[in-house]
């Protein structure tokens, strides 16, 4: 008789866990639908960061293609000519929100738009009239009084900041670590630093 009882008051609780489990299982499903239906695929952000760009997809690696629901918005970032790149996208509409990148005017938000004629330029394109990155370690360098057989580089970037390309340069040289923030529609140096290393035998 005792058995019995039991595995009736048993039946209640496992028929309640079941349907608890089935409604989880619901709403997993329901939230991948509306995520599927409503954000566009984490493919569909690669291309339009790679034709707002103008480059192929073989010479960038991805390193992370995050979909932040709160602000429903994918965060990307990734590697492109030795230089690291973070770009914002929204999840619904595909548009670019905010990017390090620099992205000449006649790219913004045409990432459908035909790229034929600038494809094999792409340097070209997206300098424009402004100097380029050697000529701004060129500027760095006189600015120290240093040579660039002399100097060990940390860092030789591209920058977009306030809608606007700047060059940073870091190197080490002479016991000393320099950094520079070259404008670059005019090679005017925005800012500087210049501290000692900590280890006298550093370049």
């Amino acid at each position: 008789m005792k058995n019995k009882k039991n595995k009736e008051k048993k039946k209640p609780i496992l028929t309640i866990v079941l349907i608890i489990i089935l409604i989880i299982v619901a709403l997993l499903i329901s939230f991948w639908i509306y995520v599927k239906t409503a954000f566009i695929s984490k493919d569909e952000v690669k291309e339009v960061v790679l034709n707002t760009m103008n480059v192929n997809e073989d010479d960038v690696y991805f390193e992370s293609i995050d979909l932040e629901l709160d602000k429903k918005e994918y965060e990307v970032e990734l590697y492109y000519n030795n230089n690291d790149y973070e770009f914002k996208v929204s999840a619904k509409e595909g548009k670019i929100i905010y990017t390090d990148y620099y992205i000449p005017s006649n790219n913004v938000n045409n990432s459908n738009g035909d790229n034929n004629n600038t494809n094999n330029n792409s340097q070209t394109t997206t300098q424009g009239n402004n100097i380029s990155l050697d000529e701004a370690v060129s500027i760095a360098l006189e600015n120290a009084n240093a040579s660039e057989s002399d100097v060990n580089f940390v860092k030789k970037q591209e920058d977009y900041d306030d809608n606007e390309l700047v060059y940073d340069i870091e190197f080490h040289y002479e016991g000393y670590e320099y950094e520079y923030e070259i404008r670059a529609k005019d090679g005017v140096i925005i800012s500087q630093d210049k501290d000692q290393l900590r280890r006298n035998g550093a370049n």
